[in-house]
């Protein structure tokens, strides 16, 4: 069950556990913070059902690793684990341990995604020209590849209308 509040002190190696989220699993520093001093720019999501499985796993007491943050102009910047966020956010509860990415991380992170995306995107195309049966494949990566940018479109403005 999900222990709200409930936290273990850090002496020497102790770990510090909060709600569902251990940070032994940080390979980053942590720092405890309140849900609304983090930004979520991907707010707009394409996998409900999985954040309701989070929330689930959550309140069952399973430990998640903390999302992972980039400090930016005072706020923290949601960089990984915005379905874990999510699902805690809907959770109600007030506070969460993070890890904080330094901008290097972050770009690093960035990049390796995209790299191993787009050569994804590149052989499932590739393969789509010569084989008749593969251009399904290829059609829905093309379309979850445009509806990936729709919600970070979605969410961008949501966030932008929320500042105004």
């Amino acid at each position: 069950m999900l222990y709200a509040g409930a936290m273990q002190e850090e002496r020497g190696t102790t770990p510090r556990l909060w709600g569902c989220f251990d940070t032994r699993k940080a390979s980053s520093p942590t720092r405890l913070v309140t849900v609304e001093d983090v930004v979520d720019p991907l707010s707009v999501t394409h996998a409900p059902e999985r954040i309701a499985e989070y929330r689930a796993a959550m309140q069952r007491g399973d430990l998640f690793p903390p999302v992972a943050v980039v400090r930016v102009a005072g706020h923290y910047l949601l960089a990984d684990g915005h379905k874990r966020f999510s699902a805690y956010r809907a959770l109600g509860l007030p506070q969460l341990p993070v890890e904080v990415w330094t901008l290097r991380r972050w770009a690093a992170d960035q990049g390796t995604q995209f790299a191993r995306k787009t050569r994804q995107q590149i052989t499932t195309f590739a393969r789509a020209c010569f084989d008749p049966a593969a251009r399904p494949a290829a059609r829905r990566l093309l379309l979850d590849t445009l509806g990936h940018w729709r919600r970070i479109a979605l969410s961008t403005a949501r966030w932008t209308r929320r500042r105004a």
